[in-house]
């Protein structure tokens, strides 16, 4: 029997993460354990759940972003554990009944290594049910009553047969890797502080490392949409969103879907700052400047 770990990163906003592993223990029948770091200093809250809901984690004690945080998941379940399949979730997500089911019983069939779930955004719910806008204020939809799981209304999870597209429709939210991925192009890059891009970024080195990825069409999940952003303190800031952009194109010579380099950097060994020197590689195996490179990120945009 294959073995599957869930992995959360959480900064703040505990209650959205109490929804998400609650979505998990509601509906997953494979063999699974979760694991989460908690991103933001001093969060109490997060870890008093966490150790109520017997979940492990690791603690970060300084703000080490989002991508340093999906690589303490990674070496949890592969460096430190033999873990089969890795999904990623994220802590404003609800899993729909049968998603990560869907997701190991398709990995454990095909040989397909990074498959993708769909998403069912917050907008498509209000728009399907109107009734439910009134439990979201503003156009960043925030939330604070979460009595009324107005989610819960969405039934298309229960389409049966679904599909498998040939194609990547998701990173981060939730998707599941086996360990051809990270053995393929490895670590998250953490140049992308403390969030934005990244995701962009490993799907380029995905599609240039010919992963072979799926989507599934009946595995789907609620994305509350960039909660860390949108209704709590941390997340990216707009100069952090620029700076990650820049990088982004430097990197691949072009924005978003515009990439011209096969190899980041043009195959040419990138300088950022001082002995630090970026491989011109998809695979990235080594964390041994990585908080000297979100040192560097986190000065330059505050």
């Amino acid at each position: 029997m294959s073995r599957t770990l869930v992995g959360i990163v959480t900064f703040g906003l505990s209650q959205f993460t109490r929804e998400a592993i609650h979505s998990v223990k509601d509906t997953v029948k494979n063999s699974y354990d979760i694991f989460a770091v908690v991103g933001k200093p001093n969060d109490s809250a997060t870890v008093a759940l966490l150790n109520n809901e017997n979940v492990p984690f690791t603690v970060h004690n300084q703000n080490m972003g989002f991508p340093a945080s999906l690589n303490d998941i990674y070496d949890y379940a592969w460096q430190e554990n033999e873990y089969d399949y890795l999904v990623i979730m994220g802590n404003d997500v609800i899993a729909y009944p049968y998603a990560i089911d869907r997701l190991i019983d398709e990995a454990d069939r095909s040989d397909f290594v990074w498959i993708g779930a769909t998403q069912y955004p917050i907008q498509s719910l209000i728009k399907d049910f109107p009734e439910c806008k009134q439990f979201f204020a503003t156009h960043r939809y925030t939330i604070t009553d979460f009595s009324h799981k107005c989610w819960k209304k969405f039934k298309g999870y229960n389409r049966e047969p679904g599909k498998v597209l040939n194609q990547r429709s998701d990173v981060h939210n939730l998707c599941l890797y086996k360990k051809d991925v990270f053995d393929a192009i490895g670590y998250i890059d953490v140049n992308f502080f403390p969030a934005y891009f990244e995701d962009n970024d490993y799907a380029t080195r995905g599609k240039r490392a010919a992963l072979k990825m799926c989507k599934i069409t009946n595995s789907y999940y609620f994305h509350f949409w960039s909660r860390t952003l949108h209704q709590g303190s941390g997340g990216s800031t707009g100069k952090f969103f620029g700076l990650n952009s820049r990088f982004y194109q430097k990197k691949w010579g072009g924005a978003v879907n515009k990439e011209t380099y096969s190899l980041p950097f043009n195959g040419k060994l990138h300088p950022l700052a001082g002995n630090i020197k970026l491989p011109a590689s998809i695979n990235i195996q080594s964390r041994n400047d990585e908080l000297a490179i979100i040192n560097y990120w986190s000065r330059l945009g505050s």
